[in-house]
């Protein structure tokens, strides 16, 4: 047996109006359970963690359990008991079983790991991502992206052993011994957790200099979060982010291998895309962002965890919900051309010729109020062209229909079809069009037919849309 942590992002599922017993709460069946009512009960994390455990699963066969608990037990005999629980109903058909329990009452850590597993997953690896992989998220009392972390770190060493190397740790590795046990150190902060060099900047470094100061600043370990480098709202992030070693190790790795491709300048010369195109056969190297702040461009993080996220083989996708919001809209000038799928990932579209005179690439049906005359009809999207400027900037789709645009005192609703065609026409290039809709959601389907749109479930949203004129 060997212990361990956790670490990255994810979540449970116990019932939230009263505490039960918790011998009668613990169910085996579970992927996580969280008696100690640390983790939020949040569909999306729940599900993000279902997808990693079933990963794990699936590539490797190991069935990887966490449970939290706040009682005063003796960790080492609560485990064994509840692991003796897991290997009985265990869903690996090679007997290769993971179980980490966290004592949020006695701020330890435990990780069984069984017999199978033993000679994969070593005290020089245990002692190393315990750590430097999760004691820091315990450190900022962020629970779920513990347990999510020790997912990602378990199946990365998995993927090491499939491939036949051994764990050598970057490190001196303090073993913790069989079966051990360690301190979480919950909510005590680390002082030296936000130290670094200064890093500067000036105007005659570009983009991809900025980058590689960026990978310098990786190597390190540097985790200042007020360097140069960074904009303004991306130094924020990384005062409240938590930032291990083994993150920064990782993002080496990663981006040694994408610190190539092109920079894509936006039309107000403020914004650029370190691309590598086609997007849709690049997948392991992330888009990278930079803003012009005082003159020089630093590295907009902020807005890329805003909006970018990665599966479980890191391959990066759009979070389609936040893509266009706050920044994120004046990146999207790099992403014309391509669609996205219901994930977000990016897809190369059709490049339809005749649809070059057509600036925003969309084109309007008519629909009536009740009293309208037929001059006055308004506009619902007939066809937003995948990877034209109306569906990359302003995520128009099929259907939505069109109520006004404008901000402030230059709003107008209620708007025709002439008037909504004039406008978007009107938008010089590189400034902002904001248009207001009502759009259509169906079951998480960004993709229905007409009838869908009278089913009674459907739940419509009213929306503001910003995006950057083509």
């Amino acid at each position: 047996m060997k212990m361990i942590l956790s670490l990255l992002a994810v979540v449970l599922i116990v019932g939230c109006n009263s505490k039960v017993d918790e011998k009668e709460s613990i169910d085996t069946s579970n992927i996580i359970i969280d008696n100690a009512y640390v983790v939020l009960d949040n569909d999306k994390f729940m599900q993000q963690y279902r997808d990693f455990n079933g990963h794990l699963i699936t590539e490797f066969d190991i069935d990887f359990r966490t449970i939290t608990t706040s009682d005063d037990v003796d960790i080492d005999s609560y485990a064994n008991k509840e692991f003796a629980k897991l290997q009985e109903n265990s869903r690996s058909q090679s007997g290769k079983a993971i179980l980490m329990v966290v004592n949020t009452l006695q701020d330890k850590v435990r990780l069984e790991v069984s017999m199978a597993l033993e000679p994969v997953y070593t005290d020089a690896f245990v002692s190393y991502i315990e750590r430097k992989g999760f004691v820091p998220y315990f450190r900022d009392g962020k629970f779920a992206d513990a347990i999510y972390a020790a997912a990602e770190l378990i199946s990365d060493r998995a993927y090491e052993a499939r491939d036949g190397k051994e764990f050598m740790p970057p490190m001196e590795s303090k073993s913790i011994g069989a079966g051990a046990k360690t301190k979480a150190h919950i909510e005590v902060k680390d002082i030296d957790a936000k130290k670094g060099d200064v890093v500067a900047v000036n105007s005659t470094d570009a983009p991809k200099k900025v980058l590689q100061k960026y990978l310098d600043v990786l190597k390190k370990h540097n985790r200042n979060p007020n360097l140069d480098i960074y904009t303004d709202s991306t130094k924020a992030f990384f005062r409240q982010w938590t930032v291990t070693t083994i993150n920064q190790d990782h993002e080496v790795d990663t981006l040694s291998r994408c610190t190539g491709g092109e920079v894509l300048y936006a039309e107000d010369n403020m914004h650029a895309v370190l691309a590598h195109r086609p997007y849709d056969k690049h997948r392991k190297c992330a888009p990278y962002f930079f803003k012009k702040e005082q003159g020089v461009w630093r590295l907009d993080i902020a807005t890329m965890a805003q909006t970018i996220g990665f599966n479980v083989d890191m391959q990066w996708h759009f979070n389609l919900e936040e893509r266009l919001k706050k920044e994120g809209m004046y990146y999207a000038f790099a992403f014309d051309g391509y669609g996205f799928d219901g994930n977000g990932y990016p897809r190369k579209a059709k490049n339809y010729t005749e649809w070059e005179k057509f600036r925003w690439k969309y084109t309007c049906g008519g629909y009536l109020h009740p009293g309208d005359k037929k001059e006055n009809a308004r506009c619902w999207i007939k066809y937003a062209l995948p990877g034209g400027a109306a569906y990359v900037r302003l995520d128009f789709n099929g259907y939505d229909k069109i109520y006004g645009f404008g901000d402030g005192a230059s709003r107008k609703e209620n708007v025709t079809i002439s008037e909504i065609i004039d406008y978007l026409n009107s938008v010089p290039s590189g400034e902002i069009a904001t248009v207001i809709l009502e759009h259509y959601y169906l079951n998480g389907k960004e993709t229905y037919k007409f009838d869908d749109i009278l089913n009674p479930n459907v739940e419509v949203r009213y929306e503001t849309r910003r995006g950057i004129a083509p």
